[in-house]
């Protein structure tokens, strides 16, 4: 029942000369909306707009030595349509054929040449400009030379981590191509440097390789892995040792052994064995004014180990004739 009452409240307002007056403008509004959009599809103006470029026919034979730019920005003067066009499916790529276009050891674009295949894909569109104005791709079908690739890096580990080997790469050569095969004199090749610090656990970047100018490398980056891993406390007990003791006399320290403390990474802890050596020097007690504790220093512990310290820095001892 309400529903039916809804209805003919809502007829009776569409009826009314409010009603009729409201209808009459909702169309006039939606009739000039319609003229303006069909103006606006017709009016020419210009604007600026990134077109992909497209290179084909290239023989597998040939290797392009540098690469065209993946688009070039293009300015031109269009009709709305055809710009509505290009906001909805995006403007088509300008194809550049190979064949057409090399010229001896590079493929050669003029400005008119870029302007023309821009009009082609642009539907006939006027061409102002195009940016990068002309192009020069050079090309070589010499097999190019392989060279191995070495990581250039500077990285630290952060508190209680360590870094664990040389950062390594996921592939160790790459092939190097240029037009002037006896131009190149590199042996091997770096990449391009690699600076990370404060690393708490393993990461992997993209790092490209360095080449010289007027040539390419392929793969032109690699996979760089710096494996990082905690560091553990840990301690132990070192006899120590006495030096410098001249002969006939016998240095003996209280307590026979120190302790020692040191950080070491988790695969060190399981894989190796450390190594330290913990002395007293005979040379370090002053004649004159000896003191009742001799110092104790480390004088070697393996390279694995990091923040190696003693627990205690001197001990008692005693010096007996033999």
């Amino acid at each position: 029942m309400e529903t039916v009452n809804l209805k003919q409240r809502v007829m009776a307002a569409v009826h009314s000369q409010r009603g009729r007056n409201f209808l009459v403008f909702t169309a006039f509004l939606a009739l000039s909306t319609l003229l303006w959009f069909v103006m606006t599809l017709n009016d020419e103006e210009q604007c600026d707009v990134r077109v992909p470029i497209e290179l084909s026919g290239v023989p597998d034979s040939v290797t392009l030595i540098n690469l065209p730019p993946a688009s070039v920005a293009v300015s031109l003067r269009t009709h709305g349509s055809q710009r509505l066009k290009m906001a909805l499916t995006g403007p088509e790529p300008i194809e550049i054929d190979f064949r057409a276009y090399r010229s001896g050891g590079c493929v050669k674009l003029t400005a008119s040449d870029l302007k023309s295949l821009a009009r082609q894909a642009l539907d006939g569109a006027a061409i102002v400009y195009v940016d990068p104005d002309t192009l020069s791709l050079a090309f070589t079908s010499d097999p190019g030379t392989r060279l191995p690739v070495v990581v250039d890096y500077s990285i630290t580990a952060g508190p209680r981590a360590a870094i664990v080997g040389a950062p390594r790469a996921s592939v160790d050569s790459v092939t190097l191509f240029t037009a002037d095969r006896l131009s190149v004199t590199a042996r091997r090749l770096k990449t391009q440097p690699l600076v990370l610090n404060g690393l708490s656990e393993t990461v992997r970047r993209r790092v490209a390789v360095a080449v010289p100018a007027g040539t390419r490398a392929v793969p032109d980056s690699v996979d760089v892995t710096v494996r990082v891993e905690p560091l553990i406390l840990k301690d132990r007990s070192v006899a120590i040792e006495a030096e410098n003791v001249p002969e006939g006399m016998r240095l003996i320290t209280f307590p026979a052994m120190a302790k020692v403390y040191y950080l070491i990474a988790q695969s060190d802890y399981k894989n190796a064995e450390p190594s330290i050596r913990v002395v007293a020097d005979y040379a370090s007690i002053d004649p004159v004014r000896p003191s009742k504790k001799i110092r104790l220093r480390i004088t070697y512990a393996s390279p694995f180990l990091q923040n190696v310290y003693l627990d205690a820095d001197s001990a008692e001892y005693v010096i007996e004739r033999q």
